[in-house]
C-alpha cells in the first residue's frame, strides 16, 4: 500500500530525471513511459505477455487480449443492458477522428509529452514544475492517485468490508484532501502563492508590473478562441503550464459566451454594465482555484459576475468552516475580485451554496436563494447520465428556459447522455425536443492531453467537450414548438496488432 506522499514524491522525481534526460538529447530510456497498462475490453484482465495488446481494425478504438474475448464484447454486453461493441464501432470510428484535434492541443506545449499508449500524464506534468501534490501545493492541490473525487459511497459499497476493503480505505485516507482547504486560512493566496510556478509562467490577476498587464479583450485582434489565443493575449510563453488549471474558468467562458450565447466580451461598455448570474454545479476541485475565476472579468469587460458554486464537496468545506472562526470559507461572497480599469473593470463573486443538492423549490431552492432564476447553470466534467441528482436540473433548466451547459470527458458519452434527454424530461409535460438541438462540440479550452483508459482510445480529456442541455433558439419551420401550455405556465469484425 502507497501513501499519498510515496506517491506524488516517486512520480516528481521520475519527471524531474525525465526532464533532465530530455536535455541530455537522444533516445529516452523506455523506464520514462508514464503510459498506462491495457486491459481487455471484455475479460479486464490485464494483457501480459505472451499475449499481444489487439485493437478493432475497424474503429481502433477497443483493447483486447484475444480475438475470442473480440468476439464476445461484438455481440455480448460487459454488463446488464450495457451496449455491445457492434452497435458502438461505428460511432467509435467517428469518435476517432477527433483524436489528431485532442492530440494537436496538447502537442503545442513544450511539456506536452505523449506517452506510448498516446495518453499524457498530469502529475507528471505537475511534477516536471514541482507542483504535484495536495495540501499545500496551491490551485494546484487536489486528491489525485486512486481517489479522485471525495465522495465514495459507491465504490464502498461494491467492495463491502473486506480485508481487500480495510487496506484500500486505509491508502483513501491517505491521499485525503480536503477540495478548498486553503479558505480555511484568513486570506486569499496571492498570484505567487497558489501558483507557485515562475513569475513569467503566472497568469496574474493582480498586475504587479507593466509586463504582466492584458490588454483590453475587445482590442485584441481576432479574440480568445483557444489556448493559443489566450496565451498570446496574456503574454504567456508556451513553456508555462498554466493550461493545466486555466481549463476550468475559460471552460465556463467557453460555455456562456459560445455554446450558451448568454452573453459577449462586447456586451458591455463603460455606460453599460452587464450583470450576470452563473450557478455552477458540481464544484470539486475548483474550490482549490476559486481566484483563477477572475479571469472571466477579464475576458467579459464592463460586467458584474456573480458565481455560485454548489455540490457535496462545497457542503463538506462549509461544515469545516464552522470550526475556524473568521476563516475565508465562513465569508459570504468567500471571494471578490474588480479587474483594473484598462481592461474594463468587472467585478466577480463567489458564493458558496449551503447544501449540496441543487433545488429548485423549498427554503433552500436553487432559484430563488441568490437573487432570482440565474442567467445560466454550467458544469464542468458533469457526467448527466451518471448521477440522479442531475434529473431535477436538466427538468428545471427547460422548464424554467433557464441556459445550461456541461463539459464532458468523452464525446460518447455526452452522445448518450443527449440520447436520454427525452428520459429524463418524462413526466414533465414539456414537449419533446429534437436531439440535434443538445449541441455536442470539441472544447478548445479543454486540458491539454488524453487520460490514461486502459481499454480505450477513444478521445478522453478532462473537460473535453461542450453539450449544450438547453438553450432558447429561434423557431424554424422544422422546429417543435416549446410553447406548450406548461411552458406557458412555467415558463462482423477483424483485429490488428496494437503498435
Amino acid at each position: 500500500m502507497i501513501s499519498a506522499e510515496a506517491y506524488f514524491g516517486s512520480i516528481t522525481r521520475a519527471a524531474k530525471d525525465l526532464t533532465t534526460a530530455e536535455k541530455r538529447g537522444g533516445p529516452i530510456p523506455a523506464k520514462f513511459d508514464f503510459g498506462v497498462k491495457e486491459v481487455c475490453a471484455s475479460c479486464k484482465e490485464n494483457i501480459a505477455p505472451p499475449k499481444k495488446i489487439l485493437r478493432c481494425s475497424a474503429c481502433k478504438a477497443v483493447i483486447y487480449c484475444s480475438m475470442p474475448c473480440a468476439k464476445r464484447d461484438w455481440s455480448v454486453p460487459s454488463m446488464p443492458n450495457a451496449p455491445t461493441h457492434k452497435s458502438l464501432c461505428s460511432d467509435n470510428k467517428r469518435h476517432m477522428e477527433r483524436l489528431p484535434q485532442t492530440q494537436a492541443i496538447v502537442k503545442a506545449f513544450p511539456w506536452g509529452r505523449l506517452e506510448s499508449d498516446g495518453s499524457f500524464s498530469f502529475d507528471v506534468a505537475c511534477g516536471r514544475f514541482g507542483v504535484l501534490g495536495a495540501s499545500g501545493f496551491g490551485y494546484w492541490s487536489h486528491k489525485g492517485g486512486p481517489v479522485p473525487h471525495q465522495d465514495q459511497g459507491s465504490m464502498a459499497a461494491a467492495i463491502g468490508n473486506t480485508p481487500y476493503a480495510q487496506d484500500f480505505f486505509k491508502m483513501m485516507k491517505s491521499f485525503d484532501h480536503l477540495d478548498g482547504k486553503d479558505l480555511l486560512g484568513k486570506q486569499h493566496l496571492s498570484d505567487e502563492e497558489g501558483w507557485k510556478l515562475p513569475s513569467k509562467f503566472i497568469p496574474y490577476r493582480n498586475f504587479s508590473t507593466p509586463a504582466n498587464q492584458t490588454m483590453l479583450v475587445t482590442d485584441f485582434e481576432g479574440g480568445i478562441v483557444d489556448w493559443d489565443s489566450w496565451y498570446r493575449w496574456r503574454k504567456l510563453p508556451k513553456d508555462s503550464p498554466a493550461a493545466l488549471l486555466m481549463d476550468f474558468p475559460l471552460s465556463v467562458y467557453q460555455l456562456l459566451v459560445k455554446c450558451l450565447e448568454v452573453t459577449s466580451p462586447n456586451a458591455g461598455s463603460p455606460n453599460k454594465r452587464v450583470p450576470l448570474h452563473v450557478q455552477i454545479i458540481g464544484a470539486e476541485v475548483e474550490l482549490n482555484m476559486i481566484p483563477l475565476f477572475s479571469e472571466l472579468a477579464l475576458l467579459l469587460p464592463y460586467h458584474d459576475i456573480k458565481l455560485v458554486l454548489f455540490g457535496v464537496c462545497v457542503t463538506k468545506l462549509l461544515q469545516e468552516a464552522k470550526k475556524v472562526p473568521g476563516c475565508i470559507a465562513s465569508k459570504s461572497p468567500v471571494f471578490t475580485y474588480k479587474s483594473p480599469l484598462e481592461c474594463g473593470s468587472s467585478t466577480l463573486s463567489v458564493y458558496l451554496h449551503t447544501i449540496p443538492l441543487w433545488l429548485s423549490t423549498g427554503s433552500d431552492s436553487a432559484l430563488t436563494g441568490h437573487g432570482g432564476l440565474p442567467d445560466a447553470i454550467v458544469a464542468c466534467n458533469a457526467g448527466l447520465g451518471s448521477y440522479r441528482e442531475w434529473i431535477p436540473v436538466i427538468q428545471a433548466a427547460h422548464m424554467r428556459r433557464i441556459p445550461f451547459a456541461t463539459t464532458e470527458y468523452a464525446e460518447q458519452s455526452a452522445e448518450s447522455q443527449r440520447s436520454n434527454m427525452p428520459l429524463f424530461l418524462s413526466g414533465t409535460g414539456l414537449s419533446p425536443r429534437r436531439l440535434e438541438v443538445y449541441e455536442i462540440n470539441l472544447n478548445p479550452f479543454q486540458r491539454p492531453g488524453q487520460r490514461g483508459i486502459p481499454m480505450y482510445r477513444l478521445p478522453n480529456v478532462v473537460n473535453g467537450f461542450t453539450l449544450v442541455v438547453y438553450k432558447e433558439k429561434a423557431k424554424d419551420e422544422g422546429q417543435v414548438n416549446e410553447d406548450s401550455d406548461l411552458g406557458k405556465q412555467i415558463d462482423d469484425m477483424s483485429l490488428e496488432e496494437l503498435d
